[in-house]
């Protein structure tokens, strides 16, 4: 039978119809799941800062940007001291907001502004899941299985790409203003890791500009990642894992795998070596950190098994009950087997690398992901005295489980028995992160709502019935029963955390702080347990801020506290073995405010000062506080001196506003 050309012709156009839509349809289903998040997250954008927020962000006067000036940009990037480098590259984003909104920031900034700019830092990194995971897939059908479907490597992209940008658990990284830090590491570490597979594909082929795509990403993207937090350093090890997993170091030319063996061995091993033997020989610069922790190292590294199976519990099952801002109700493990968990947590964390590595011959995209996981795990889930958990260190490693598991539901070749089955899943869980994203959006649109649902959620955590207790306490009206309800509801909270710590030092500061506010008696057993709480406890990095408070509370006349109930608050942190390094030196900072603007012992107060600055000569603060008392005694010579020491502390001149008005002071008084 001969076909009419009609007919030809319309079979034909009915094939290229079928191509160009099956080649559109994924990425108009992106572009609509862009949407939905940016509909889902609109409520939350309008909720309040939270936690560090304040330190970093809203207290933090140098991101207060009124020019474009060398100087301005380098007190903005590196105004507060992150992590090794100082995250400039993110401090600098936080300045940008608040230039572009400085008409609106005054008597508070707004987080509105900040948050929509996570969400759409959150956006470009949906897209770069996209076009990685589209890479990943291409290269695996490429390389090992090429019977699946041409389509397949696209509809698997969508899938994890919808998945990540709607999960529930990504919320804090975007709403939580400061994880713009997180957030943006991600973003250069995933368009990194995207350049290097392109770039190996060419090298293996023999194609051009190969090697000029792995440079670029080890030269250009690896050190963005890392100058927005430090986990960008781990796109190198996220290189190893796909290098192992999927190209195992082939090359055209034997002369080329010798060259990779070689640059992974220049690049991964030989620094990983000398780390951990810096940290033998100076075990200091890492135990050091665990002096303000209620837990040691073991104790941490014990926990934190549990903690990567609660992580992955969340990522595949989300339970937003179980999710929150602060997880400090999570018991810490102090024994294998207390909590009883601890020991099969262990057990298998260890056997999660062995899973991977017998897979990777036969589910290479699985072990793949699982090495994902681990790897951007590695440094904020280990050795280092970070607090135990929180849901934005998940932001980057997640893509790993989203990828293995959305791949085990959609391989369209294994178990063909069971794959409407599993696509019938893989379509019901991506609208249930939708839903628990929007609920948990909601919560977030005011500060109220928030914390109530916190506290109900994390009835046992401490910071979230500190928080709620804090709203309540700071909240402001002229109504009489009102205030006398905000009274009772915050001293209800500040009590719930004393019930679960006797001794939680900001509890007790806060019941207090807000006696004195509503003109209530001090209870001398509130006096005597934070007493014992800063003389034998480990204390929070707050503690030099909340003891200024106090002490210049005494200075007015409605104060219900004396300087007798306000100076032995003021040494006991000093008997404290667990206070050192920079927290003993922020001590004596508040000594010195104490004694220069309580008691007027300036020569106490020089003393005080002096202490701090040999803890911690590097922090200008306290060399500012010495120019400015010795100022004050009519000590000119001395003064001098030390407004020189501080132009050596004030490289790039972040302080020479201040530096300059001690000077005009000491002109002033000659």
């Amino acid at each position: 039978m001969i076909a009419r050309p009609g007919l030809t012709y319309a079979i034909a156009s009915s094939h290229n119809e079928i191509s160009i839509l099956q080649k559109l349809a994924p990425r108009l289903l992106l572009l609509v799941a862009l949407l939905l998040t940016v509909i889902i997250y609109r409520s939350g954008l309008h909720g309040p800062f939270i936690f560090d927020d304040g330190l970093n962000i809203v207290n933090n006067q140098h991101l207060r940007l009124q020019d474009f000036s060398k100087e301005s940009l380098q007190e903005a990037a590196f105004s507060i001291p992150n992590g090794v480098f100082g995250r400039p590259l993110s401090m600098l984003s936080f300045a940008f907001n608040f230039y572009l909104d400085r008409h609106n920031i005054e008597p508070f900034p707004s987080a509105y502004s900040f948050k929509l700019a996570n969400l759409g830092i959150h956006l470009l990194n949906g897209l770069a899941i996209f076009m990685l995971t589209r890479l990943l897939i291409a290269l695996y059908r490429e390389r090992r299985r090429p019977d699946l479907p041409a389509t397949y490597p696209t509809w698997l992209a969508l899938a994890v790409a919808s998945a990540w940008l709607l999960h529930p658990l990504n919320l804090t990284s975007v709403l939580y203003v400061v994880q713009r830090m997180a957030s943006l590491a991600a973003l250069f570490t995933f368009i990194g890791l995207g350049v290097y597979l392109w770039g190996r594909t060419r090298l293996c082929s023999g194609r051009r500009w190969g090697m000029l795509a792995i440079t670029a990403s080890l030269l250009v993207f690896a050190p963005i990642a890392v100058l927005s937090k430090e986990n960008g350093i781990l796109l190198p090890f996220f290189m190893l894992a796909a290098e192992v997993v999927l190209f195992r170091f082939e090359a055209d030319k034997p002369s080329g795998r010798r060259l990779l063996l070689v640059f992974f061995t220049a690049l991964l091993v030989l620094p990983t070596v000398l780390t951990l033997g810096y940290l033998a020989q100076h075990p200091d610069s890492l135990l050091g950190g665990y002096a303000r922790r209620d837990f040691n190292l073991i104790e941490r590294l014990m926990t934190e098994a549990r903690v990567i199976w609660f992580y992955l519990r969340l990522i595949v099952l989300p339970s937003t009950a179980q999710m929150g801002i602060y997880h400090d109700d999570i018991a810490i493990s102090r024994q294998l087997l207390e909590p009883a968990s601890t020991l099969p947590a262990i057990l298998g964390v260890l056997a999660l690398p062995v899973v991977a590595w017998s897979l990777r011959r036969r589910q290479p995209l699985v072990a793949f992901g699982i090495l994902f996981f681990l790897l951007g795990h590695s440094i904020e889930s280990t050795i280092y005295p970070l607090e135990l958990v929180h849901e934005h260190r998940n932001y980057l490693p997640m893509f790993g489980i989203l990828l293995a598991f959305f791949h085990l539901l959609l391989d369209p070749l294994t178990a063909v028995s069971t794959k409407p089955l599993r696509r019938i899943l893989a379509l019901l869980l991506i609208p249930l992160f939708a839903v628990g994203t929007l609920s948990r959006a909601n919560a977030w649109s005011n500060d109220y709502d928030l914390w109530t649902l916190e506290v109900e959620h994390h009835p046992d955590s401490i910071r979230a019935n500190l928080a709620l207790a804090d709203l309540y306490a700071n909240a402001l009206t002229r109504d009489p029963a009102a205030k006398a309800g905000n009274y009772q509801l915050a001293r209800k909270y500040y009590e719930r955390t004393l019930t679960l710590d006797r001794y939680d030092t900001n509890g007790l500061f806060g019941l207090i702080q807000l006696s004195k506010v509503h003109g209530r008696s001090v209870e001398r057993a509130w006096l005597d347990d934070l007493n014992y709480s800063l003389e034998h406890q480990a204390i929070p990095s707050n503690t030099n801020e909340r003891l200024i408070s106090l002490a210049m509370c005494t200075t007015e006349d409605t104060c219900p506290l004396k300087a007798q109930d306000i100076d032995p608050l003021m040494r006991a942190p000093l008997r404290n073995v667990k206070v050192t390094g920079r927290d003993r030196a922020l001590i004596y900072n508040a000594m010195t405010v104490y004694f220069f603007n309580v008691t007027h012992d300036y020569q106490a107060a020089v003393e005080s000062t002096r202490q701090a600055i040999a803890l911690d000569p590097q922090d200008i603060e306290n060399s500012l506080w010495l120019a400015t008392i010795l100022l004050a005694m009519h000590r000119p010579d001395e003064a001098r001196k030390q407004i020189t020491v501080l132009r050596q502390l004030d490289p790039r001149n972040m302080r020479a506003k201040d530096i300059g008005q001690l000077e005009d002071q000491l002109n002033h008084g000659n």
